[in-house]
């Protein structure tokens, strides 16, 4: 049996629908997930593990790693997102 995992990037409210990507994943299978660097705050810490979850995302349906195709985020936050998508695309899992 198959369960859907919705992620959601912290937007503002106008753009909380559009930052939600929907995976499906079998239970039990490991959620992939990656620790915040040590120097980030709570907010950059989010938008980090967002692009995460998105570049790891990515690649498993096989696409390029291109961070700008994900739209939603504060681009204030552009560079912990984008440093997260890199890095969840560049994992193994």
């Amino acid at each position: 049996m198959k369960k859907s995992i919705v992620f959601c990037g912290l937007t503002t409210l106008s753009f909380a629908l559009a930052g939600c990507v929907e995976t499906t994943t079998t239970p039990g299978a490991a959620v992939s997930s990656s620790a915040c660097p040590s120097n980030l705050g709570a907010n950059e810490c989010e938008y980090y593990r967002d692009g995460y979850a998105l570049g790891v995302q990515d690649r498993g349906m096989g696409m390029s790693m291109a961070y700008e195709r994900h739209d939603g985020y504060d681009s204030t936050f552009e560079p912990y997102f984008a440093s997260g998508y890199n890095a969840g695309w560049s994992s193994s899992g």
